[in-house]
């Protein structure tokens, strides 16, 4: 009987496929702009999401079309965001061009490696899951609203969580300072 389902089901993720992926590219190609390779490539992931959801999840999807919409949507929006970072790091650091050589000295090069060295302990000190939404949020630059979403949580717990996270670096940072300042009287 569960075989007869699973057959079922990939049947009609089939069908939905056939029915809607040329249309969800169009939609991803024309609103965000994207190349069609990369349309394709977000449209594989929601349909991707589509069969994960239908095998994990009793809840019925009423509208597939609707969902499969949504996914991209969203799909399209995260990789905005992610292209914006990437942008502007770049920009960054092309801006500090003629600089990059004053970061290159050897004492520098040892204050940043203490400096790495003090977050990631301070990262890995404090709770597993605040550490993941911490990354989430500034190393993936998703949004408080993205991550409840993802993780199952209101947006105000992540908030909350992203909060204690810095508070947590800012103390290791202070106290890194504070014993630095000893260490020069």
């Amino acid at each position: 009987m569960a075989n007869s389902v699973m057959v079922e089901d990939e049947t009609n993720l089939e069908s939905h496929y056939q029915k809607y992926q040329r249309e969800l590219c169009r939609y991803a190609v024309n609103k965000f702009g994207l190349g069609f390779s990369e349309a394709e490539d977000v449209v594989q992931a929601a349909f991707t999401k589509l069969a994960i959801h239908q095998q994990s999840s009793s809840e019925i999807i009423e509208n597939i079309r609707a969902f499969l919409y949504r996914s991209v949507h969203n799909a399209c929006i995260d990789q905005a965001r992610r292209k914006t970072v990437r942008d502007n790091y770049v920009a960054s650091q092309q801006a500090q061009g003629d600089l990059d050589t004053d970061f290159r000295s050897p004492e520098r090069v040892v204050l940043s490696r203490q400096f790495i060295q003090m977050v990631n302990h301070a990262l890995w000190a404090m709770p597993g899951k605040r550490r993941k939404l911490l990354l989430m949020n500034r190393l993936e630059g998703l949004s408080y609203a993205e991550i409840a979403r993802r993780e199952g949580l209101s947006e105000t717990v992540v908030r909350k969580h992203v909060a204690k996270a810095l508070a947590d670096c800012q103390k290791a940072m202070r106290s890194k300072d504070k014993s630095n300042a000893g260490e020069h009287l």
